[in-house]
């Protein structure tokens, strides 16, 4: 174990980066915590499979640079024992609770942050062992998996167990089960993931009724709309990429959706096409002629008086 103060920092970091280093990749870790502490150990003595991280808080980032100087391809999986931490990694981001699991790739940037106190069991496996059961890997990383439930509680038992057993364990006894580890894991996460869409696309339900209730509004606010649904805008982002559009997209889809079908209604025949723009949320007419021409192939008025 390591300790430090603010007159021994350097060679606690020193110390710190080698254990990252030799046990996972090449990385950098930053603290705020002027008594930091930090230790790594080998669940299973003699292997780098599987890993146990016990800190403070901490940020600690894989980036290009390192990808670079370091190039490595496995998956990374996290148990959380204690504490909570987060994954970041391909614009998604994930909070781990205790009993929750999530992954990252150790070919792409990550970055991995903790406000307080936490331990993690670490399980190293190459990733062609999970891409055989997972076709859409790459959409696995930085989510959040309930290791307490269904499959999930299988699987994070599997690790826990091996991680508290580790000194009756080799590393051959771990190489022989990683194909049965990653099954496992496999089903976990496609079921988690299963569970986690249904959630999102009822997000996404919830999101999209609220902003056609303000789409009249030329000056809204998609950070006030994610804030009053209680996420981030980038998760509000990342919501919309379900649809595959951007939430601006969106927004200006429904609002030349709603010109058009005005335009084509005889009792509004009277009100001018300026007029039911503005009534529609557009604040800028030379962008709305423009967007309606590439949405629909004509100009607004010929659209509502087709020859």
């Amino acid at each position: 174990m390591l300790r430090g103060n603010s007159t021994e920092s350097r060679r606690v970091w020193e110390t710190w980066r080698a254990q990252l280093w030799s046990r996972f990749v090449r990385l950098e870790s930053s603290s705020s915590d002027a008594d930091f502490f930090g230790h790594v150990s080998a669940s299973v003595p003699g292997s780098n499979r599987l890993s146990t991280v016990h800190s403070t808080t901490q940020i600690t980032e894989r980036t290009h640079t390192h990808l670079r100087r370091d190039p490595q391809d496995y998956m990374l999986f996290a148990l959380q024992i204690e504490g909570h931490g987060f994954i970041e990694q391909d614009g998604r981001q994930a909070r781990l609770d205790p009993g929750d699991f999530g992954c990252y790739m150790t070919d792409r940037p990550y970055r991995l942050a903790f406000d307080s106190p936490f331990r993690q069991v670490i399980l190293r496996l190459p990733r062609e062992k999970l891409a055989d059961h997972l076709p859409c890997l790459s959409q696995m990383s930085a989510r959040r998996f309930d290791g307490k439930a269904k499959a999930g509680l299988l699987a994070a038992g599997f690790i826990r167990q091996m991680s508290e057993n580790g000194g009756s364990l080799t590393d051959a006894d771990l190489a022989n089960m990683e194909s049965v580890t990653a099954q496992m894991l496999a089903t976990a996460m496609q079921q988690g993931t299963d569970a986690q869409s249904d959630v999102e696309t009822g997000r996404l339900e919830r999101v999209k009724r609220r902003l056609r209730e303000q789409l009249r509004d030329p000056d809204l606010d998609l950070a006030h709309v994610a804030a009053t649904e209680g996420i981030s805008l980038r998760t509000l982002q990342r919501l919309f990429q379900l649809d595959g559009v951007s939430p601006s997209q969106w927004v200006a889809e429904q609002r030349l959706q709603q010109v058009a079908r005005i335009l084509r209604d005889p009792a509004q025949a009277k009100r001018s096409i300026t007029d039911i723009a503005l009534s529609c949320g557009f604040g800028d007419l030379s962008h709305f002629s423009r967007t309606f021409r590439q949405r629909y192939g004509t100009t607004a008025r010929n659209w509502r008086n087709p020859s």
